[in-house]
């Protein structure tokens, strides 16, 4: 399959990303409170907006990523062994490194309360509770992924032999054991149980992606509009618990996935996507996500006593100020990093 069909795989990812930095802005008005800091008067479609981004952002990358694994084995043939380093390297050291250097220090001086550091805590306590993976804020992501495609590694034999019905019934079956049966607070793991499945539906995408990317324009946007559409249906059924919560990130990750199938045949959407901030952006959004919960933090600090009492200005002036820090942030840490090579060079 030629690589410029898989461009909006990329498109997703980014879209993914950015989405979450988004939401992270909007969780400080959300009625759940998922922030320990929060505004005054939460704002019930501000909430309902963080519900359905919750349920579709992270999934479509997820799913995306199993997408691009299968095209890795099939295509790429990468062995078990330099899959499970590889991932190791983009994301276990990752978490550990922005841990580190910035997760922890950045926390400890704004002093920023969130699951695993209780407000107050210091930094010895804090490099502890992120060690054991406790203290992980949004670095969540990487140990989560980073576990769920360890699974599927571990299946190369089977996923080589296209023996998609066994691999749907381990990972049902795995998914539900984690859920029910695993209570382990480290590094994450029971993260897995809610994406393994969306992590499965990428890898079927795969495999079907020739017939799916022949179907009409309007087949794929009706599809994107049903699954749409399904995933706020099922926003309901979730809070009720007739459901499991999983479904709800498939129907999630199927919209985005025919959505930008469908944008992606766009010629606005193709000269979109070639501007040069978009390509910064794609080139780059996985550093920014990296770097955003604290710069949000901040930014909602200092705009709460100003703009408080209006959710949507409040939201678009964290969230413009925050994506502009991250692009300066991003601009400084190459230069640094561009720098440093050059004086190790001529050393």
């Amino acid at each position: 399959m030629e690589k410029r069909r898989f461009d909006f795989i990329s498109d997703i990812k980014t879209a993914s990303l950015t989405g979450v930095v988004v939401l992270h802005c909007m969780l400080f008005y959300s009625i759940e409170q998922m922030f320990a800091e929060h505004a005054e008067q939460p704002d019930r479609i501000v909430s309902f907006l963080c519900n359905y981004l919750n349920a579709i952002l992270i999934s479509s990358f997820v799913c995306c990523s199993g997408f691009l694994f299968a095209n890795n084995i099939i295509v790429k043939k990468r062995t078990v062994l330099y899959s499970i380093k590889d991932r190791f390297k983009r994301l276990v050291v990752p978490y550990f490194l922005y841990g580190a250097f910035w997760l922890v220090p950045t926390y400890t001086f704004f002093d920023i309360e969130t699951y695993g550091r209780d407000k107050g805590t210091g930094l010895l306590e804090g490099y502890k509770s992120m060690l054991l993976g406790v203290f992980s804020d949004h670095l969540w992501f990487l140990l989560m992924l980073f576990w769920v495609t360890l699974v599927f590694i571990l299946m190369t034999p089977l996923f080589k032999k296209k023996l998609l019905p066994v691999m749907f019934i381990i990972v049902l079956g795995l998914s539900l054991l984690v859920e029910y049966c695993v209570d382990f607070p480290y590094y994450k793991v029971t993260q897995v149980s809610t994406y393994l499945l969306p992590f499965f539906l990428g890898v079927v995408l795969y495999f079907f992606f020739s017939k799916l990317d022949s179907l009409p324009t309007a087949v794929t946007g009706t599809a994107a509009a049903v699954f749409g559409a399904a995933a706020l249906l099922y926003d309901r059924f979730c809070d009720s618990g007739i459901v499991p919560y999983w479904g709800l990130k498939l129907c999630g990750a199927c919209f985005t996935w025919f959505l930008f199938l469908t944008l992606n045949r766009s010629e606005r959407m193709l000269k979109f996507r070639d501007s040069r901030i978009m390509k910064y952006t794609r080139e780059h959004s996985m550093r920014m996500y990296l770097l955003n919960c604290p710069f949000v933090y901040i930014y909602f600090r200092i705009l709460n006593p100003i703009v408080g009492d209006n959710p949507v200005i409040c939201i678009l002036a964290n969230f413009v100020l925050t994506m502009l820090t991250l692009y300066l942030a991003v601009w400084l840490m190459d230069k640094v990093t561009g720098l440093a090579g050059t004086v190790v060079q001529k050393a």
